[in-house]
């Protein structure tokens, strides 16, 4: 059960939450597959902004992820809109 103090703060940011989410998935539409880290770079945001607009858009059903980046010496996730 979440805290009536934790819905409320929920909601007094949702529509910023709202609008972060479509600039990542416009970023993805027009440049995926993408990884979190050039999202990131691409909209100039920290990679914590990025990666809960990406949670929430996978949890939706709107992205999935797409193999690895290995270009990297770290293998990344890469995004893509879902079909």
């Amino acid at each position: 059960m979440i805290h009536e103090n934790s819905r409320a703060a929920m909601e007094s940011i949702a529509p910023l939450t709202g609008a972060a989410r479509i600039e990542v998935l416009r970023v993805i539409k027009n440049h995926g597959p993408i990884t979190r880290q050039d999202i990131g770079a691409t909209l100039g945001w920290e990679i914590n902004r990025v990666t809960g607009r990406v949670r929430e858009l996978l949890d939706k059903n709107k992205i999935i992820e797409a193999g690895d980046d290995t270009s990297h010496s770290k293998a990344r996730r890469l995004l893509k809109v879902a079909v």
